[in-house]
């Protein structure tokens, strides 16, 4: 596997010898290159490892390989983007490996980015050749979207330059993930001789039809599979309102109020909702102007909270009043970034549904995203991604975004725009908390004060070089202390006082911005994994240490939260942190009397049953910190909507996370939310009675600590608009829901829940598909549609039905080329294999195409995890 250049010889002869490309020459092989990524086998390693296979094609009139004559320095490269790190067993620890039966050698730049480039081994691609190179990968990778675009060839001297067959969303380079090996995440054999193995199938169209069959017939024993498509012909009636008030009395079913009829008058008992009132009374005028042949035009804006062209409600008496005060979002424009208007978009939608936090992640390790006065490098140089290896100008081209400072990558809220963004939150009656993400994950931050160091020190002036540095310049990071996301430089440094000096510079910009607008309260840290090792030969936390300031190097975390903590409440601030930064190493929180912030939030979010980290909820709360939940397994908004390789998203916590599964969540009782491990098995009795007599089980005895939910979304593989808000959407209705009104079906015991919750599930689900998705699209909020149940009826009749009632279903003899309307079951026996799919109301979005094999059809396995 392993070898030097130098054992390595050139099977060419003088004939076959290639000289240095030009910059037009690597611009046709960058053009031409053929790059097909094909991961091979994820179950043989275990789950340490999983093979991959990347083919190379030349379709150039040029041979493609290792050029005579020159340095190493300047043959062609590779750069790629991979989630997961290469060659493990080397990487990063070595600087390289090479391949040498394949010809090449492969490097780990920083964080995601990697470099393939050829040895004197390597066999020249003359035109129409290719191949294939064999590595393997850390872990497993079972999806689609692990994989990450905009390749890119480069040579020292030249410009770099995208490979085309990589380029943009298709990720058509990305081979099929079409046996078990391909799509299933692990096969492993703990200590205990115990197998672990992942059972997840992709669901078939026929499971999807037992699935929402399943949870649509439950209120209605009676309707017809055709039915389930047709809701309209059902027994089960849509919520009216959602999130579902506290009380809902409807005096007369038959009776209903024109609210913008003449003789309304709307006013508000509460000054805070004057607003709103005078909203509503504009939208009556304009609504009896309109019935009366008058012209008016509706402010867009305006329109997010009804639906004007049915202004008759039921007459009804409703009494309201939230479950919890903390009704949260969370969003993360540091990975990838989202324009304002999207921001925008989400508030309006948060409104609607009487969400009432905007958590915004605006720093990570790849990004910067906010303009801080007084620290221009934060956004010159850590708003943008690029492919300059010494992140002088911007940083590394991290996450597939190609190697041009420009597009996805690269990205930031002016001053202005983020008052405005804060305007139009306060309007809504929504706080938005801004997430400076500290000590680790801060890449971005780290590079620029390295480089706006590196240009006072240029021009003398030491003493303000020094003011805000956040590592030590001089000083080699240890070659261990890479972060998860294999970043090395991705923390800032606790022992140095100009990390503080740049913690409170960022805090009184951040006041300043929000006064007069939206005075901020909380300031979130971050605090969440933090690569420790990262410190441990750093002269200034040895020196903190020898000091006795800190009594340990594993006491330095809790030093560095106490310090942020006391800058927050010096400036008037509560604190908010995730549960990591709290919570070290699954030992007891920081002792909360150490914090002199009268308030500080805690984030639950790190959850894996089998682990027993749910716990870490109760010891918080108990400890006295006010914990909003947000756990990965039930809403983390980045997770995949289905089991399926062909579904976007991550999938540490859970292998999927679909609405119905955010719907069902139980805030007051996490543990009873328990239902599957990591390998799809469902927990049963014993599973969950060691996990009760484990050594982390803690009785939550604080309950009105816990004040709220919050759903995430990160956006490592988000890098649309269109994906951002299907990632998002609908779940975040599922979430408000929650969040808002304790379902009658809540607490109860394990066998009374299933079949309340179901009931209450299909009515929620179908006011989705008749009204709360129609107002997505109205708004232009995209959202995630989930293919279509089908199924073949003994006599060669195609079935269908839709998980929420009400969304046109589609399919397609002829391969797509046209389709039709499904509505009652229809005759198919004549042809091989139908299309079929899901789509919007209005037709603009679809959910994606599946096949129903018509002649060789064969019985699924009906296994729902």
């Amino acid at each position: 596997m392993s070898g030097s250049e130098s054992d390595c010889t050139n099977p060419n002869d003088e004939g076959d010898a290639i000289p240095l490309y030009n910059q037009e020459q690597l611009d046709t092989l960058a053009s031409t290159l053929g790059v097909k990524y094909q991961v091979e086998d994820n179950l043989t390693g275990g789950m340490s490892l999983y093979s991959v296979s990347i083919t190379l094609t030349n379709h150039s009139s040029l041979a493609l390989g290792y050029c005579s004559g020159c340095s190493t320095n300047h043959q062609w490269s590779l750069y790629f983007s991979h989630l997961r790190m290469v060659e493990p067993n080397f990487l990063p620890m070595d600087p390289c490996v090479d391949l040498v039966y394949s010809g090449v050698r492969l490097s780990h730049v920083n964080g995601s980015i990697f470099k393939l480039s050829p040895l004197k081994s390597f066999v020249p691609l003359k035109p129409g050749e290719s191949t294939k190179i064999k590595f393997n990968g850390q872990h497993y990778s079972a999806s689609r979207s692990d994989i990450l675009p905009n390749w890119y060839l480069h040579i020292e001297g030249t410009e770099p330059r995208l490979v085309k067959s990589t380029e943009g969303e298709s990720l058509d380079f990305v081979g099929p993930f079409d046996t078990p090996n391909r799509y299933k995440r692990f096969d492993y054999t703990l200590s205990s001789g115990r197998k672990r193995y992942d059972i997840y199938q992709p669901f078939t169209p026929e499971v999807r039809f037992h699935r929402y069959q399943s949870m649509l017939s439950s209120s209605s024993s009676s309707m017809s599979s055709s039915s389930l498509s047709s809701p309209k012909d059902t027994q089960c009636e849509p919520k009216l309102i959602i999130p579902t008030p506290y009380n809902l009395k409807i005096k007369d079913r038959d009776s209903c109020v024109d609210i913008f009829s003449e003789g309304w008058t709307i006013s508000a008992c509460d000054k805070q909702f004057e607003n709103e009132a005078k909203y509503l009374s504009v939208q009556s005028l304009l609504s009896l102007a309109s019935a009366r042949g008058f012209s008016s035009e509706t402010p867009s804006s305006l329109t997010h909270s009804l639906n004007l062209s049915h202004p008759s409600i039921p007459s009804c008496c409703v009494h309201d009043a939230p479950r919890y005060p903390y009704r949260g979002m969370h969003v993360d424009i540091s990975r990838n970034f989202q324009e304002k208007q999207e921001i925008l978009r989400l508030l309006d939608l948060m409104a609607a549904y009487k969400m009432n936090k905007f958590h915004f992640h605006l720093t990570d390790d790849e990004g910067w995203r906010l303009e801080i006065p007084g620290l221009e490098e934060l956004t010159e140089i850590g708003s943008k991604r690029g492919h300059d290896l010494e992140e002088n100008s911007c940083l590394l081209p991290l996450l597939g975004s190609g190697p041009f400072p420009e597009g996805l990558g690269c990205g930031y809220y002016s001053v202005e725009d983020y008052r405005d963004i804060l305007r139009y939150a306060n309007d809504r009656h929504i706080e938005v908390i801004p997430e400076i993400d500290m000590p680790g994950h801060s890449h971005a931050a780290v590079r620029a004060m390295k480089v706006r160091y590196d240009r006072l020190m240029a021009k003398g002036k030491k003493k303000e070089a020094k003011q805000y540095l956040l590592s030590e310049p001089d000083i080699l990071q240890s070659s261990l202390a890479f972060s998860v996301q294999m970043l090395a430089d991705n923390s800032m440094n606790p022992g140095l006082e100009s990390t503080y000096s740049f913690v409170d510079k960022v805090i009184s910009e951040l006041k300043e911005m929000h006064k007069d607008i939206q005075p901020l309260q909380v300031f979130h840290l971050g605090g969440d994994e933090v690569p420790y090792e990262a410190w441990d030969e750093s002269p200034a936390c040895l020196s903190l240490v020898d000091s006795d300031e800190v009594d340990s190097m594993e006491d330095l975390m809790e030093y560095f939260v106490l310090r942020v903590a006391a800058q927050a409440h010096k400036h008037g601030l509560e604190l908010g942190a995730w549960q990591d930064g709290i919570v070290v190493n699954k030992s007891e929180p920081y002792r909360r009397s150490k914090f002199p912030n009268t308030k500080v939030l805690v984030y639950f979010w790190r959850n894996v049953w089998e682990k027993c980290q749910a716990y870490d909820a109760h010891k918080l709360a108990n400890e006295g910190y006010q914990v909003i939940l947000a756990p990965g397994t039930h809403l983390y908004f980045d997770h995949p909507h289905e089991p399926d390789p062909e579904e976007r998203g991550l999938f540490w916590a859970c292998r999927y996370v679909d609405t119905r599964k955010v719907f069902s969540f139980m805030p007051a009782t996490i543990m009873a939310n328990a239902d599957v491990k990591l390998t799809g098995e469902k927990l049963t009795k014993a599973d969950l009675k060691a996990i009760r007599e484990s050594e982390d089980y803690t009785e939550l005895k604080k309950p009105e600590n816990v004040k709220g939910m919050q759903g995430q979304i990160w956006t490592e593989l988000v890098r649309t608009r269109q994906q951002f808000h299907e990632m998002i959407c609908p779940r975040i209705i599922a979430l408000a829901e929650r969040a808002w009104h304790c379902a009658s079906w809540e607490g109860q015991a394990a066998e009374k829940i299933g079949k309340a919750q179901e009931k209450d599930w299909v009515e929620f689900a179908s006011a989705l598909g008749h009204k709360e998705l129609m107002r997505l699209e109205r708004e232009d909020i995209p959202y995630h549609i989930p293919p279509p149940g089908a199924r073949l009826t003994g006599d060669g009749h195609l079935e269908m039905c839709s998980c929420y009632p009400g969304l046109p279903l589609l399919y397609s003899v002829d391969q797509g080329k046209s389709w039709l309307k499904y509505d009652k079951p229809v005759g198919v026996e004549a042809y091989q294999e139908v299309l079929v799919k899901s789509s919007s109301h209005n037709g603009k979005y679809h959910s994606r195409v599946t096949r129903v094999d018509v002649k060789l059809y064969a019985d699924s396995d009906e296994q729902c995890c």
